[in-house]
């Protein structure tokens, strides 16, 4: 049971039906582009993919695509990835580095800022097409590491959209984070069943049972943000108190403690002394061990955040550790969708070689990639059938997700009913409501 809820800006919803049509119905597809993706910030990818001029990328969403580069002065823009002479898509590759943008068609090419300055056959041209053709741009802005686009007119700020988010996360160091793993998974359901799914931890107790043993889902904290974002904090380096206390530190505990320079063994019917015997000692080692906690509170040592940003990100982390979790709709289907997670991890800032905190995980010690890893893309069944693993957790989630949206196809149920458990769903939905004009 959520321990407390916060409400920034908006009050606490009352809790309803949700008609399941929403989540079925090809015509919500068209409704959500003009309501939801056109007018809402959206999480792009990462800096650190495009550090240096002509580095790349392309973000997918909908029907667009959204070209993300670094200038030759060093600034990031965004364009559609549309050539401006008969509408070729411009960059084929997903991602890369280049000197300029060729059009494999007419080879029309681009600089990085997005100008047109190559014409093949100029003067057959009754007026010159470089002085009026650039790429489109689209609107961009920079977060703690993250890029945003924006695909209207005239966006509101990322900073306003935002909100409260910047300073509640502030102490979190995302923009120092390494990509260790790049996933994205065909599955088929809505992008808002996933989104659901990570809208509550009502399920927790069921379908993950692992988390008995790690965080306290019995006692978290829920933030409801203006914009439809919301926020979930939970106690870690602890058990769910809902069920017995072991005599002995679990697994996962035993590991927290290791990597902090703890003997498990000191906390033999000690258990519930642990959580804040880790956040003491993070304090007390961090720095020794490469790592600047002086930006977060004791309780952020040892807990994990959730927070989602409305539509479709969802960045569950620690401070050593994020994960983004993005489903995006699919273009035709709206039991489809696509859902990345992109694993990030904070790499300690030291030449010591100590062991870091964040790297070490139940599989072994996670050592900083030399290069970026690639991209890897694959279907459900593969997850299901145990080829594929997105951490035991996400493939758990999985393995619902296609069940529950072909529930919701179903004449046998006209709408979903939620508790209070379920409040963030609930809060995402009002925003959806508002914006696409129901309720």
């Amino acid at each position: 049971m959520t321990r407390e809820v916060v409400c920034h800006g908006v009050e606490a919803p009352d809790l309803g039906l949700i008609g399941v049509t929403r989540y079925i119905e090809g015509d919500t597809l068209d409704i959500e582009w003009e309501h939801i993706w056109r007018t809402q910030w959206l999480l792009a990818g990462l800096v650190s993919d495009v550090r240096e001029p002509g580095e790349f990328f392309v973000f997918e969403i909908g029907p667009e695509q959204i070209l993300v580069t670094r200038t030759a002065k060093g600034d990031l823009k965004a364009f559609y990835n549309v050539c401006q002479h008969r509408g070729n898509r411009l960059v084929i590759e997903r991602s890369g580095r280049a000197e300029d943008f060729r059009c494999l068609y007419h080879a029309w090419t681009y600089d990085l800022d997005g100008e047109l300055k190559g014409v093949p056959g100029l003067a057959n041209f009754s007026q010159d097409p470089r002085q009026t053709r650039p790429l489109k741009p689209v609107a961009l802005d920079v977060w703690n590491g993250l890029i945003f686009v924006h695909l209207g007119a005239e966006p509101p700020t990322l900073e306003s959209f935002l909100g409260p988010v910047t300073d509640l996360l502030s102490g979190y160091q995302f923009a120092q984070m390494t990509l260790v793993q790049d996933q994205t998974v065909d599955i088929a359901c809505n992008w808002k069943t996933v989104v659901d799914n990570f809208s509550e931890l009502y399920h927790v107790d069921f379908l993950h049972p692992q988390h008995q043993r790690m965080v306290d889902c019995q006692n978290d904290l829920v933030r409801l943000i203006e914009g439809g974002h919301t926020g979930v904090e939970v106690p870690g380096a602890t058990v769910n108190p809902k069920f017995p206390i072991p005599e002995e530190p679990t697994d996962i505990q035993s590991m927290q403690l290791k990597q902090v320079g703890l003997d498990p063994s000191d906390y033999v019917g000690r258990v519930m002394d642990i959580r804040e015997a880790i956040q003491e000692q993070k304090r007390e080692v961090g720095s020794s061990l490469g790592f600047d906690y002086s930006g977060l509170e004791n309780h952020q040592l040892s807990d994990v955040w959730q927070y989602n940003l409305f539509p479709n990100a969802i960045l569950s982390f620690t401070p050593e550790h994020l994960w983004i979790l993005r489903p995006r709709p699919h273009t035709s289907d709206p039991n489809r969708c696509w859902f990345d997670k992109l694993s990030l991890l904070l790499f300690p800032d030291t030449e010591a070689g100590v062991q870091h905190i964040g790297g070490q995980t139940r599989h072994g010690v996670m050592q900083k990639p030399a290069q970026r890893p690639t991209r890897d893309c694959f279907e459900a069944l593969a997850v299901k059938q145990g080829h594929k693993s997105m951490t035991d957790t996400i493939d758990q989630d999985i393995s619902l997700l296609e069940e529950v949206q072909a529930g919701m196809t179903s004449s046998g149920i006209d709408d979903v009913v939620l508790g209070h458990d379920e409040m963030r769903m609930q809060h995402f939905h009002n925003h959806w409501e508002a914006l696409v004009g129901e309720g």
